[in-house]
């Protein structure tokens, strides 16, 4: 008996809308979307495709730090409630390893990820995310620019509201459209180093 596992196909929109079974349900818009922190804002936005997916999805995460080697794997979110146990390990897996400081993450970016999770695995993919940056203090931002990294000094990762991520198996091109497509936030894509971008800031998208 054949046991191998199926290939995994092309990490697309039409495919999860198959899968998800929410071709009609999902309109196909046009377009790209404490501790002296900010106030993050609600994580929902109501008209963006991330807010009618998400729902009808799996909160599911299995997320790898690069850096630490660290990995968390859970739902945070049950029949529409939050775990908060969750969420706290969710936060100390994206803090400033350098540093050691945890803030609260955008609730936002968890449901993106999750999101962006669920349609690697619902195409054969397995929707593991390996972290290379979430939240970085200023400390460590003037580090990465001493060391000619191009950190921007008015960064989402410093204000908790950024991943810098790759998924097993899908090339960076298929993870970018996908979370420009669901409208995410900010997309960046960089080729060089093969990994997405994505935070929760206003709807744009650029190449680094």
């Amino acid at each position: 008996m054949n046991t191998a596992k199926p290939s995994a196909g092309r990490f697309h929109r039409r495919g999860f809308l198959c899968a998800l079974g929410a071709t009609a349900s999902v309109p196909l818009l046009s377009g790209c979307a404490g501790r002296g922190y900010e106030e993050l804002p609600s994580p929902r936005r109501p008209g963006t495709r991330l807010d009618i997916v998400f729902p009808r999805g799996d909160s599911y995460l299995d997320i790898t730090n690069a850096h630490t080697g660290e990995r968390v794997a859970l739902r945070f979110m049950d029949r529409g409630r939050t775990d908060r146990r969750a969420l706290r390990r969710l936060d100390w897996l994206f803090r400033d390893w350098r540093d050691g400081e945890t803030p609260d993450i955008d609730e936002r970016l968890y449901w993106s990820l999750a999101a962006l999770s669920d349609a690697a695995r619902r195409q054969g993919h397995s929707g593991q995310i390996t972290l290379l940056s979430g939240f970085r203090t200023s400390r460590t931002t003037r580090l990465l620019q001493s060391r000619g990294s191009g950190a921007s000094s008015n960064s989402y990762h410093m204000r908790r509201r950024a991943a810098d991520i790759q998924f097993d198996g899908i090339p960076t091109d298929q993870v970018s459209d996908m979370a420009e497509w669901l409208q995410v936030g900010g997309v960046g894509r960089y080729y060089g180093s093969e990994f997405t971008h994505i935070d929760t800031g206003p709807i744009r998208t650029w190449r680094g």
